[in-house]
């Protein structure tokens, strides 16, 4: 007997070949009826004797990039359809509807070939792409997902792409962004330098290709902006880069050909390279190898490099394309090219190409570009694998040829952790497992992200950056308007900050002056921290430890080594680093041996000069120097008190001479953290200041033990390991305290130092043998790019309950 049933799926469903896949099931099961797209996600209506086959096999054999969230079935009488078609996308659902978009994802392997086929059409081609791969989150202007909702709207498909686009048997059938040399996006290029000569002027990509090989810095337009590159084994011309743009000590991420090469100056153990391989093509950080083939100066004083490979056509073709008239594919131009975010400091990655020419010419030597407009701005993702003993290194493997297959790596969020979540990511939503309000968490100032909330959903934006000017509100701005609109989110209530000075919490009064029915909710720093790692997981009632740099308390001082006990109606600080005032401020925490002036005046105020002597500070700042430092420490006015794990990084830092100043946030801890090895299990000493079940951790004599270690001539390795081991131990100890006096096991773990591999794992191991169930961000970066997550659930979790 015929049957018929209308389907509704929700998810990541549009830009990802569902509707051909459907359109291919139904005819393979001689089904009829149609499929569309909505703003709701994708309708079916179909009906056959071979239904119930046809929804069994729905889901289990959808497309590979799609991600199914809800399944709707409902039967229906026959209606008689003739066929089963693919109809125009329409948005006839109520209310506020909305369905999930695709990341953009890498080029897939059939693309490749063909594009390095001489055969092919699309030989050499830089757009190429399919339903299996392309441009996805960065070009969709709404939704429902379809060309004329993309900046591909402008180009018309010629014959042969109308062609492909309408056969139900091609892999481009309804590929949105489906286009060819003929009718397609085309690339530029433009030399800037007056010193270089480019060779081959007619072929915009040899051209850029020459002056890489030159010596020349470029301006590269990709998928989500600008890179700007550079030939990484050049020594002189990272160091130029690096002078010209970057001016700090900051690591740049490489990209290489393949893996083979990459083997050649890093460890890639197995997870590493499935991440490296997979279709999201994130920065990997790789541990280096002792005698690496590329400049030094790509990533100094770390043992970790940022590595890539392409995800672009674009991206192949500056490695791969041939130089000579016979066309032939040879070996790579190059070993690895530095690429960095097309940016000024501090500002978003450039997009436009007027824009790049205006802010990036005083850096580059030529730009390569391309008229297809980028609507989503969206950086690299950085990722590191946190799941393995300390130093593990693989031991390479075979070389992978360029059209090696893109291994689909496992989204198992113990995995990997993000330092930053963006292009092959944004805007996968996370799922908070039940409807509730729509509401925003702006998150907070450094590494800034925000979340909105819709349905059962949080979508966490790209990275926005630091909100330090004019141009990054304007970027956040710009991208909460387009995610607003492609998810139709209205958010009635804003989590934000209590720092009164974050340009965020600004923001966020702003919007509540201008509209008295948004609630404004303030959510501690280090609390939203934890709440992050709640709305991950799912949790209630938990032990929180966050340790980061700097976060504003309820006390007016500067928090950031915080043991909380937390659930969604607020929090109770338990513990805590003793607090240590920070001379200046903002200037130690540029400069870190400040405050190693400050630990060491608290831990031994009547020994200071002679164990700063020790640390050779004496030598490095001078005796004036000191001594005025020593004066504003003292001063309460000048110096607010911190209890930040990240300023104490820092102090050990650089009182064993290891980092004196941060040229870029986190550095001198980053450094430390180098020094660390297996197999030295000793700790220095601490303090416990215990009073009401309330703990302070002291770590003076730990400082003292450092001094008393340097004194002996002891190696740094040593010492900072038995530090990082200290401060492992010094939590296990507060925690299990904690858990016995509230009787909690579920430990959230969150904050920018636990970035830091070895306490990471030390921690973890640590606590979980004491049978503590211990959560960590996994989803979401640890560090101030998992605030607006804790803020936006905090916020909706309170409202769900009727208790905001």
């Amino acid at each position: 007997m015929a049957e018929r049933a209308q389907i509704v799926i929700n998810g990541i469903v549009q830009g990802v070949g569902f509707r051909p896949y459907v359109y291919n099931l139904a005819g393979s099961l001689g089904l009829k009826g149609y499929v569309t797209n909505t703003a709701e996600g994708v309708f079916i209506d179909v009906e056959g004797a071979r239904v119930p086959e046809f929804v069994r096999r729905l889901m289990k054999e959808a497309p590979p990039l799609s991600q199914i969230t809800d399944f709707i079935v409902t039967p229906l009488p026959v209606y008689g359809y003739a066929d089963f078609a693919i109809q125009h996308s329409r948005d006839h659902a109520q209310g506020t509807p909305f369905t999930l978009v695709s990341p953009d994802v890498s080029i897939c392997d059939d693309c490749l070939r063909e594009m390095l086929d001489p055969a092919d059409r699309r030989y050499l081609y830089p757009f190429i792409n399919c339903t299996n791969c392309g441009p996805r989150y960065s070009i969709t202007r709404s939704v429902p997902y379809d060309r004329p909702n993309t900046t591909m709207a402008g180009f018309v498909m010629c014959p042969d792409c109308q062609g492909e686009y309408r056969d139900p048997g091609n892999r481009r059938f309804h590929a949105q962004p489906n286009a060819c040399v003929v009718c397609g996006p085309q690339v530029g290029f433009k030399l800037q330098s007056v010193k270089l000569k480019v060779k081959d002027k007619a072929t915009p990509i040899l051209a850029a290709i020459s002056i890489l090989k030159q010596g020349g810095i470029i301006a590269v337009k990709g998928i989500g902006g600008f890179h700007i590159a550079c030939d990484a084994a050049n020594d002189d011309a990272v160091k130029r880069l690096r002078e010209k743009k970057r001016k700090s000590n900051k690591p740049f991420a490489v990209m290489s050909p393949d893996i083979r090469t990459i083997e050649g100056f890093c460890h890639i153990p197995a997870e590493e390279r499935a991440l490296l391989q997979s279709n999201r093509r994130p920065i990997v950080l790789l541990r280096k190898k002792v005698d690496g083939v590329l400049s030094s100066a790509v990533s100094p004083n770390n043992n970790y490099m940022g590595c890539m490979l392409p995800y672009t056509p674009l991206h192949y073709l500056l490695f791969h394309h041939p130089i000579d008239s016979r066309r032939v594919i040879g070996e790579p131009h190059f070993q690895a090219l530095v690429m960095t975010s097309g940016n000024l400091s501090e500002e978003p990655i450039v997009r436009d190409n007027d824009e790049a020419v205006e802010k990036l010419g005083h850096i580059v030597d030529g730009f390569l570009v391309h008229d297809r407009d980028i609507f989503m701005r969206v950086d690299d993702s950085v990722v590191k694998i946190m799941n393995r003993g300390i130093g593990e290194t693989g031991k390479g493997g075979k070389r992978n040829a360029i059209l090696s297959p893109i291994h689909p790596v496992s989204d198992s969020p113990s995995q990997f952790s993000f330092l930053r979540r963006s292009r092959g990511y944004a805007p996968d939503p996370i799922s908070l497992r039940d409807d509730g309000p729509e509401v925003l968490g702006c998150g907070a100032d450094l590494k800034n992200t925000f979340t909105l909330t819709k349905g059962k959903f949080a979508i966490l934006s790209q990275h926005i950056g630091d909100m330090e000017n004019y141009e990054t509100l304007k970027f956040y701005e710009e991208c909460l308007s387009n995610l607003k609109n492609v998810y139709r989110a209205q958010p009635r209530a804003i989590g934000h900050d209590l720092h009164p000075g974050y340009l965020s919490t600004r923001w966020a009064m702003e919007q509540g002056a201008r509209d008295a029915d948004i609630k404004l909710s303030p959510i501690q720093h280090h609390y939203a921290h934890v709440g992050s790692v709640m709305a991950e997981h799912g949790l209630q009632n938990v032990i929180g430890v966050a340790f980061d740099g700097t976060g504003y308390g309820t006390d007016s001082n500067l928090w950031g080594g915080e043991f909380l006990i937390a659930n969604i109606k607020g929090f109770e600080r338990v513990g805590q680093l003793k607090y240590v005032s920070l001379p200046g401020g903002e200037g130690a925490i540029r400069e870190p041996w400040k405050t190693a002036v400050s630990y060491v005046m608290d831990a031994a105020e009547d020994k200071v000069r002679e164990h700063l002597t020790t640390a050779g500070f004496v030598q490095r700042h001078g005796k004036e120097a000191i001594d005025q430092i020593m004066i504003v420490a003292r001063s309460r006015e000048f110096s607010p008190l911190s209890s930040g794990a990240g300023r104490l990084f820092d102090a050990v830092s650089a009182l064993l001479g290891i980092c004196d100043k941060n040229t870029f946030e986190g550095e001198a801890a980053m450094a430390l953290e180098s020094f660390t090895r297996d197999g030295i299990e000793d700790e220095y000493q601490v303090e416990f200041l215990v009073k009401n079940q309330y703990t302070i951790i002291d770590f003076s004599p730990t400082i003292i033990g450092l001094i008393n270690d340097m004194k002996k001539a002891a190696a740094r390795e040593i010492m900072a390991t038995k530090f990082h081991n200290t401060v492992a131990s010094a939590i296990r100890m507060v925690v299990k305290t904690i858990s016995g006096q509230h009787g909690l096991r579920d430990i959230a773990m969150s904050g920018g130092t636990f970035q830091n591999l070895y306490l990471n794992e030390k921690v973890r191991s640590l606590l979980s043998r004491d049978g503590m169930n211990v959560y960590l961000n996994q989803k979401v970066p640890c560090n101030d790019a998992c605030i607006s997550l804790g803020q936006a659930y905090l916020v909706r979790e309170r409202m769900r309950r009727g208790c905001l």
